[in-house]
């Protein structure tokens, strides 16, 4: 089965057409957060002996709660995608199920709609596959 042609999208390969998280938003909370290290740190009193050791760790820190950022945000966009993807596979299989049930549609539009679930069930296989595949097992 094509690509292309599939009805229930991939998760497992990346859209042209998502967004995906910017280094903006990753830039800002490192930036933030060791801008507050410092502000903390100046706060304290010239005598606290980490006084200056915070101030120094200030840049690792901004790098850290950056690249943790930019983590979270993928892997929660990453997993609100597969959930907008299952609901909407469902919702078109309840769809074509009830489409199926009525018997208001002919034996060919029948016929194609039954030929459409096969495709979906096909491409979440697919999907499955490809997803297990991807996985890196560590020896």
């Amino acid at each position: 089965m094509e690509q292309e042609n599939s009805l229930v999208a991939n998760p497992s390969t990346q859209s042209s057409n998502t967004q995906q998280p910017t280094s903006t938003s990753a830039s800002i909370a490192g930036a933030g957060g060791g801008t507050l290290l410092v502000l903390l740190a100046n706060n304290l009193p010239d005598a606290y002996p980490l006084k200056s050791w915070l101030v120094i760790v200030a840049p690792s820190v901004s790098i850290v709660l950056s690249l943790f950022w930019k983590f979270i945000s993928r892997k929660s966009n990453a997993y609100f995608k597969v959930k907008k993807i299952e609901r909407s596979k469902k919702l078109l299989l309840q769809k074509i199920e009830n489409a199926l049930q009525n018997g208001i549609i002919s034996e060919k539009e029948a016929a194609m709609l039954k030929k459409k679930m096969r495709e979906i069930e096909l491409q979440s296989i697919d999907n499955l596959a490809n997803k297990i595949k991807s996985i890196d097992f560590e020896e």
